[in-house]
């Protein structure tokens, strides 16, 4: 749109006119402009304003500094239901992100005395004087029941949150364990189901969406199903009649029978399995039933499948499982990145996708057209190729190691939200100068890295510890850089290089203990190191949040709000930090330099509102029981709360939610904040 005159007068060569890069430089700016009076009218609502804008529309609804963006939007919704079950309910989901249930007092009262007829004194009573005979009249002189106190106090409401989420599983291929049984969870662990969540609703504050003047529908408390409660036995029980025996038979009207996946969906060849072909029972690794023709027994407590011999091709299964934190595939927010220059799709299926992709169905079909593309229209700081795992079935890894020198050095292998695919077998890249991104999938095989390699990032990721399989460097891979972002991760095994390991958030499993709902051995090795050398010298380690099981062994170490079960074993020099972690059961504080004293000990007990006592703070996160937490779940220190789960500061949350209850109930119910144990 530049005059010709102008276009006339530039000089020979690549640079643009002085004209046309004024025009472009003014251009900028007045985008700039406009952006910013867009972002004017942006900040005035609470679901597009910018973070430093949400305190102050929370101050004209009166609501604290630190309320979260989906407080600000649902608060008139709120204190307009104030003081009634639900609504408690859905303050504590917007506070905290937690699924919670509201339980008042008065439904756990057994006895409580009438005003009319007050009890002069509290007495037992003497069958042999008669005293019986007044027994449920207003002169009774004794109290034979019970009238409970605290959170079961008749002037009582207890919130009850589940700090956890329950997210979904979508068309898994199942995984084979051999003798005709299959696991629902990928990589073949134990997999206890859970009923489908249902989204979180609250009555809308909004005129336009019910006619005028009239109150918002009031909502009953949560009832079971909309809660994260794992589907055993006791919970089908409860739903509805069942008909015990060797494969358990549901009555017409069970909710689990009804159309759409509740609990569990099961498909053939991509052809969805009706109910009445699906079998509910106990499949223990030895005395299962056997499937009759046509059907598949499914083991809601194992998370184990057994299909009849009739019942052939590729089984996939739609269930849901908690997630305690957002680690791992299954709780993995990749998405995929408009900006990438060549794309390559994995799906098995070859299903249509846009114009312009290359679709290829196996893995290693994938490795190789990023190995020959040549040319990349991205950006600097995009990736230049990006291989997508559209499928969440079970993937092959490439035969040998993925080599070559390729023309294109920035590579994302990415599994998006919605897309849990397993890679089978032992990844092994041995690429030259390439930077590579693994996100979003599982792996059920090691991750094998060489020197050729300038970096490798891993975020989103999950392995399969109880194989003993885990991150594996190269002894002489002195230029290449690891990092690991929320991943659920296996043993690492690496030397000295010029560049630290760095974890952030993360779980390192040395142990690999399997989960055994059901009892049993869940086995592992308790001396099996979580960080170790691969040859002769431990790498450098920088950890953020990071539990580690088993023993750490590392050369300077510069790490933070990290729980080491194991121990910690490093070099002391004159440089790295140990700051607020937690060293082991055995730890000694007063054996370490002090450059190295840290708040260490035993982990302590937590209980009630809160511990407060020799250095560790821990509020909320573990209430008595006679079933204790482990000890992952319930580490902290006063530097904040410990270890990959709660280093989002779970705890100090549930106190902010246990502080501000009190806003939502009348001035005669007493609130009270009850957490719920990890699987309750």
């Amino acid at each position: 749109m530049v005059p010709p005159a102008l276009l006339r007068a530039a000089p020979d060569g690549t640079e643009p006119p002085p004209q046309l890069a004024l025009l472009a430089a003014l251009e900028e700016q007045w985008l700039l402009l406009a952006a910013d009076v867009d972002r004017v009218l942006d900040d005035a609502f609470p679901d597009s304003a910018a973070e430093w804008a949400l305190p102050y529309l929370g101050a004209l609804l009166g609501l604290p500094p630190d309320a979260g963006r989906r407080e600000i939007a649902y608060a008139t919704a709120l204190r307009r239901r104030k003081g009634t079950p639900a609504a408690l309910e859905d303050f504590a989901e917007v506070v905290t992100g937690w699924s919670a249930r509201v339980m008042e007092g008065w439904t756990a009262t057994v006895w409580c005395q009438q005003l009319r007829h007050p009890v002069r004194r509290t007495a037992s009573l003497d069958l042999r004087r008669g005293e019986h005979l007044l027994a449920g009249t207003g002169l009774d002189p004794a109290r034979r029941s019970v009238t409970p106190g605290g959170s079961y106090h008749p002037a009582a409401a207890t919130v009850q949150v589940f700090p956890w989420q329950v997210l979904g599983y979508d068309q898994v291929q199942v995984a084979p364990l051999g003798g005709g049984r299959f696991a629902l969870h990928p990589l073949g662990v134990s997999a206890p189901l859970y009923l489908r969540p249902r989204p979180l609703e609250i009555a809308s504050d909004a005129e336009d969406e019910r006619p005028p003047g009239e109150p918002p529908v009031p909502r009953r408390p949560r009832a079971p199903g909309e809660l994260p409660v794992r589907a055993t036995w006791r919970l089908i029980d409860a739903l509805g009649e069942v008909s015990y025996g060797p494969v358990w038979t549901l009555a017409p009207d069970h909710p689990l029978t009804g159309d759409g996946p509740a609990l569990l969906e099961l498909t053939v060849d991509g052809v969805p399995l009706p109910w009445a072909r699906i079998g509910l029972t106990a499949l223990p690794p030895v005395g299962s039933p056997a499937a009759p023709a046509g059907t598949v027994l499914v083991d809601p407590y194992r998370g184990v499948v057994k299909p009849a011999g009739d019942v052939t091709g590729t089984l996939r299964a739609t269930f849901y499982r908690a997630v305690p934190g957002r680690l791992g595939a299954v709780a993995s927010t990749a998405e995929t990145r408009d900006d990438a220059g060549v794309v390559i799709v994995v799906d098995p299926a070859s299903g249509p996708h846009p114009a312009g992709q290359i679709v290829v169905p196996t893995l290693s079909a994938a490795f190789a057209a990023a190995t020959a593309a040549t040319g990349s229209p991205s950006e600097p700081d995009a990736p230049q190729v990006e291989i997508r795992l559209l499928t969440s079935d079970r993937l092959a890894a490439p035969a040998g190691p993925v080599t070559g020198t390729p023309a294109l050095t920035r590579w994302r292998v990415v599994a998006p939200t919605g897309c849990t695919p397993v890679i089978t077998g032992d990844l092994s890249l041995r690429l030259t100068d390439v930077q590579v991104e693994l996100s979003g999938f599982l792996l059920a095989g090691a991750l094998r890295i060489g020197p050729e390699p300038a970096g490798v990032d891993l975020v989103g990721i999950t392995c399969d510890p109880t194989s003993g399989h885990g991150i594996e460097v190269d002894p002489t891979a002195w230029t290449v850089r690891l990092t690991a972002t929320r991943c659920l991760l296996g043993p690492v095994r690496a030397d000295l290089s010029a560049y630290p390991i760095e974890l952030t958030d993360c779980v390192v499993d040395g142990r690999g203990a399997a989960l055994m709902p059901c009892g049993g051995d869940p086995g592992g090795d308790p001396g099996r190191a979580a960080v170790a050398a691969a040859d002769r010298f431990p790498p450098d380690l920088a950890a953020t949040g990071v539990t580690f099981v088993g023993p750490v062994g590392a050369d300077e170490v510069w790490v933070t709000d990290c729980l080491f079960t194991g121990g910690l074993r490093t070099t002391v020099t004159s440089t790295g930090c140990v700051r607020y972690c937690h060293l082991g059961e055995h730890d000694a504080p007063q054996a370490h330099p002090p450059a190295y004293h840290s708040l260490t000990g035993p982990l302590p007990r937590f209980g009630g509102i809160g511990f407060d006592s020799a250095g560790y703070y821990a509020p909320v996160v573990d209430a008595p029981a006679a079933r204790p937490s482990s000890a992952l779940l319930t580490g902290a220190s006063d530097g904040g709360e410990i270890g990959a789960y709660h280093h989002a500061r779970r705890g100090p949350l549930a106190v902010r939610l246990a502080q501000r209850l009190p806003e939502m109930t009348p001035l005669t119910v007493h609130p009270h904040l009850s957490v719920a144990h990890p699987e309750e």
